[in-house]
C-alpha cells in the first residue's frame, strides 16, 4: 500500500511511503514548530510528484495546537478528495513510538512521549516498546503533574522516554532516552498506520484530537435593546 502521510501537531512534515517494502519514496519535514500553513503546501506539492500514487492519506491528528492541526487535516482530506481516495486520522505521538521501535529494536516496556502543548503543558501517553501500541492517553498536563497522571492510570514502570516535551522539561519530567527524536515524521505515522491495519485496528476520521479548549473564544452575540 501507498500512504500519503501528513503531520502537523509539532513541526509540519509530509511523506509518501510504499508500506509492503518499507520504502519512504519522498519525505519533507519542516525545522520549526510554526508555519504549517506555508510549509505544507508546497511540501505536499513536491512529495506528490512522486509517480507513485497514493491509496491511502493519513493525517496525524493530535493532540497538537488547533491552528496546526487544522492545517494538516484540512490538506489531507484535500488531497483524498482530488484523488478519490480514503482519508483516516491516527493519533501523532504513534509515529514517535513507531520511530523509537524501529531504532531500539524489539525491546519490552513502556515508551513515555510527551510534547510541547504550549502553556507550559505537556501532551504526553504510553506506548509499548514491543509492538508500538498505546497503552495509555493521550493526556495534557503541567510537567509537574505528569507522574501523578500516570500513577492514577497505573502506569509507573517507564522504560523509555522521547519527544519534545523531554528537551523543554528535562529537570521535572526526565531526560529523553533518545534525544534525536523530537516530533512526529510523517513517515513513521505512515509505518504506524500500517502496523495498525495489519493487526487489523481500524484508523480513526482525520478529527482533531485537541484535548482542551481553545485560547480564542467565540465573541458572544449581543442582544439588541431594541423592541
Amino acid at each position: 500500500m501507498i500512504i500519503l502521510s501528513i503531520d502537523t501537531s509539532q513541526a509540519a512534515s509530509v511523506a509518501l511511503v510504499d508500506t509492503e517494502s518499507e520504502t519512504v519514496l519522498a519525505a519533507e519535514q519542516a525545522d520549526d514548530q510554526r508555519r504549517h500553513v506555508e510549509f505544507i503546501g508546497p511540501a505536499l506539492a513536491r512529495v506528490l510528484e512522486n509517480p507513485a500514487r497514493p491509496d491511502l492519506v493519513v493525517t496525524g491528528i493530535g493532540p497538537g495546537p488547533f491552528t496546526g492541526l487544522r492545517v494538516g487535516i484540512a490538506a489531507g482530506i484535500a488531497v483524498g478528495q482530488a484523488r478519490g481516495i480514503p482519508v483516516r486520522g491516527l493519533l501523532s505521538q504513534a509515529a514517535l513510538a513507531e520511530e523509537l521501535h524501529r531504532k531500539n529494536g524489539q525491546t519490552t516496556g513502556s515508551v513515555l512521549i510527551a510534547a510541547d502543548a504550549r502553556r507550559k503543558e505537556v501532551y504526553f501517553s504510553v506506548y509499548e516498546s514491543f509492538d508500538a501500541s498505546l497503552q495509555a492517553g493521550p493526556f495534557v498536563a503541567k510537567p509537574a503533574e505528569v507522574d501523578e497522571v500516570l500513577a492514577a492510570v497505573g502506569q509507573t514502570d517507564i522504560g523509555g522516554r522521547v519527544g519534545r516535551g523531554f528537551l523543554l522539561y528535562p529537570e521535572v519530567v526526565g531526560v529523553p532516552s533518545v534525544p534525536e527524536i523530537v516530533d512526529p515524521r510523517a513517515e513513521y505515522l505512515a509505518l504506524a498506520a500500517a502496523r495498525e491495519i495489519a493487526a487489523g485496528r481500524e484508523l480513526v476520521e482525520p478529527v482533531p484530537e485537541y484535548l482542551r479548549e481553545p485560547d480564542a473564544k467565540a465573541t458572544p452575540a449581543r442582544q439588541s435593546s431594541l423592541k
